[in-house]
């Protein structure tokens, strides 16, 4: 373990901004508990024969593949972080649509242009 703190005192814990936004953004009080616990990188809270998760905070564990393809999409790459919520945004844009109702993403300028 490398961390453990409760939740209500998640804003004055001492931690990396980019860690502390996804366990902000993650975190659903109905359903989570009072103590959040940071596993060191390569570790995982696993039950039974093991398995994987894609909840840790790590780049290895948090990195999802975005591909596109199809009409007027241009072949390329990009290694500049992106986000779930960007794909409605970029959708809007390659339509020439207004971005949607409480869009919070971004538009992927490689993909849209």
């Amino acid at each position: 373990m490398a961390r453990a703190f409760e939740i209500s005192k998640m804003m004055e814990t001492p931690l990396n901004s980019k860690i502390k936004e996804m366990l902000v953004n993650g975190y659903y009080p109905l359903r989570g508990g009072d103590i959040q616990v940071i596993l060191h990188s390569n570790w995982i809270e696993t039950y039974g024969s093991g398995g994987t998760t894609h909840g840790a905070w790590a780049p290895y564990d948090s990195h999802i593949p975005l591909l596109w393809f199809g009409w007027g999409i241009k072949a390329g790459k990009t290694n500049r972080e992106t986000y779930m919520t960007d794909i409605a945004a970029t959708i809007g844009a390659m339509l020439h649509i207004q971005m949607p109702s409480g869009n919070i993403g971004k538009v992927i300028t490689e993909i849209a242009k």
